[in-house]
């Protein structure tokens, strides 16, 4: 049997069904956004800037010990080893024997994941086909995929067979982010392929900031033309165009140059798998503070952002609470338009139910009025009188009972938080609101409640409302024939479990996703309003429980709701 458990948090997530509450309490939930979202997203910039600062002196007291020409030579020869390792995961993907010739998405995927175990430096993975399109792509980029990179440099060498693989400097490209490719290329039956991967820059570029040092010591990376691809922001931006580029004769060595008027010596180290240089710059007697230069611009760009921040966030607090304003205006009257629903479905009962005790009272005032009639010739005594009174007061006491429960059922109402037997509930909506419907549609309702289930502190009239609405479509469900119910109670630790099991038709997978969406109904047109489970998924959450789903396709549904016993967190504390 297919399951599916949609199951909601243990504490309730809502607000009183009662609609726009008082304007304290928003206030209130305002504040208490504001501050909630100030130590989201405001303290890590804090601690970040605080942790910057630190680790930026730490550095500096460590590099003063190095060369920078034997600093250059090791770090580019670190870099070189990482930049062939990648080449060679993504050799080893395209030549594996199981690499299909035309692979999906989640072929890629399964790649691209197991890329990620060897480095996290991997973003993503595309392959191409001879057109140089990427037809199939996996990764953070979805809009990527079919995209046309014929006309890209790095393709072109490729299809031009002078090179097996390319790994191209930083770049935009259609993300407009930065970062750079690596790609190898192969020649099939089906004619040239590319399986191409990005990495990101951050991840080497977190590694060469190691090497700098609150200002004296600074590394940074640019290509043969000039152009920056990392640097520390003192230095310049990715793409932008470096002052200074070292010779390409010696492939290592140090040089003093004059840039913007400074002078400062530079080591330098060619990489061999990419024309990249890398570059560490140290100024002369330059004696190094905690607050320096660079820290305290670090110091005042975080306290920028959190004031920033701190505006944007208010503003958005401001508008959260508005909205949830609005939504709890909305949901109140959606749960009212499904009680006046349910109210319209179970219209025929009712006159059922009045129309009897009517037909009662019309038959005891036919005979008192037969008997009172003198062509009978018979006196009447007022004392005889009286048990056809109490026949017809009892039928007007009936009419009164059917009429105030279904008036307390469509009024609208604030939670109210008591303690409830559970079981009573359950046998006021079966015998009264929907007594008449089960006799009707000849259905067999089988209770069998739990000795040990204790009273409930829950709102009565919100939880009839669930059981009618379940219980409403269990009656759809079986198409006016024949059937059974089946209402089982239970405790289990803290909470109460409702069982409620019919033999309808059951729902197929689909149907079961849909179930909880507003004005999705699975009967005919005219036939429901598709806001039941909707209102009720939203009652039972309020309440601090949760609704699970079983069913299939002509073996029935059981709805399942889990219900604390005890409600201590108010429904509008969150």
């Amino acid at each position: 049997m297919f399951m599916m458990a949609d199951r909601t948090s243990s504490k309730a997530n809502g607000f009183q069904e009662s609609g726009p509450m008082s304007p304290e309490h928003y206030r209130s939930l305002r504040r208490q956004t504001t501050l909630r979202l100030s130590l989201t997203y405001l303290t890590p910039i804090v601690l970040l800037a605080i942790y910057f600062m630190f680790q930026y002196d730490a550095v500096v007291s460590e590099s003063e010990r190095l060369h920078l020409k034997a600093m250059a030579e090791s770090q580019a020869n670190t870099l070189d080893l990482f930049l062939s390792e990648r080449q060679v995961n993504l050799s080893n993907v395209i030549d594996d024997p199981t690499f299909p010739t035309q692979p999906t998405s989640a072929d890629l995927a399964r790649n691209l994941e197991g890329l990620r175990r060897i480095s996290n430096a991997f973003v993503d993975i595309g392959f191409f086909d001879s057109s140089g399109v990427q037809v199939t792509y996996a990764g953070p980029f979805e809009s990527l995929e079919r995209r046309d990179y014929s006309s890209e440099e790095w393709y072109s060498t490729l299809r031009e067979h002078t090179a097996s693989f390319v790994i191209t400097d930083i770049y935009l490209g259609f993300r407009q982010r930065p970062h750079f490719t690596i790609a190898v290329s192969r020649v099939t039956q089906q004619g040239l392929i590319v399986l191409r991967a990005t990495l990101d820059p951050q991840k080497i570029y977190q590694y060469l900031s190691s090497l700098e040092g609150s200002g004296e010591v600074v590394a940074y990376i640019v290509n043969l033309n000039g152009t920056c691809q990392l640097a520390a922001d003192v230095i310049a931006k990715p793409l932008d165009t470096c002052s200074f580029v070292p010779p390409r004769t010696p492939r290592q060595g140090s040089i003093r140059a004059t840039v913007k008027g400074s002078s400062a010596i530079y080591g330098y180290s060619w990489l061999h798998t990419v024309d990249w240089s890398l570059i560490v710059r140290k100024p002369p007697q330059h004696h190094q503070s905690f607050f320096s230069s660079t820290n305290l611009r670090v110091l005042g760009i975080a306290t920028i952002m959190v004031i920033v921040g701190f505006i944007v966030i208010v503003n958005r607090s401001r508008k959260r609470v508005e909205l949830q304003r609005d939504s709890d205006i909305s949901r109140v009257q959606l749960g009212h338009a499904a009680k006046l629903a349910s109210v319209g479905e179970l219209a025929a009962g009712i006159a059922h139910e009045i129309n009897n005790p009517l037909a009662s009272i019309n038959e005891e005032a036919g005979l008192m009025k037969d008997l009172m009639d003198p062509a009978f010739g018979t006196p009447v005594e007022p004392h005889e009188l009286v048990h056809y009174l109490d026949s017809i007061q009892e039928s007007v006491f009936r009419c009164r009972d059917i009429t105030r429960k279904l008036l307390g059922f469509v009024r609208k109402t604030d939670i109210e938080l008591k303690e409830q037997d559970i079981h009573k509930l359950i046998d006021e909506v079966v015998d009264g609101l929907l007594g008449h419907e089960m006799v009707v549609s000849n259905i067999e309702v089988t209770r069998d409640y739990g000795e040990d289930v204790p009273k409930l502190v829950t709102d009565g009239n919100q939880l009839e409302q669930v059981l009618l609405n379940i219980l409403n479509n269990a009656l759809d469900a079986m198409e006016d024939e024949p059937g059974k119910i089946a209402i089982v109670t239970r405790r289990t630790d803290d909470k109460v479990r409702i069982n409620l099991s019919d033999t309808g038709k059951g729902m197929n997978r689909e149907q079961l996703e849909h179930i909880f969406v507003p004005f999705y109904t699975t009967k005919e047109v005219g036939k429901g309003t598709g806001l039941g489970l909707s209102v009720s998924y939203g009652i039972v959450r309020d309440l601090g429980g949760e609704i699970e789903v079983q069913s299939s396709p002509g073996q029935g549904s059981t709805f399942t709701l889990v219900l604390p016993i005890h409600h201590e967190t108010p429904i509008a504390e969150n």
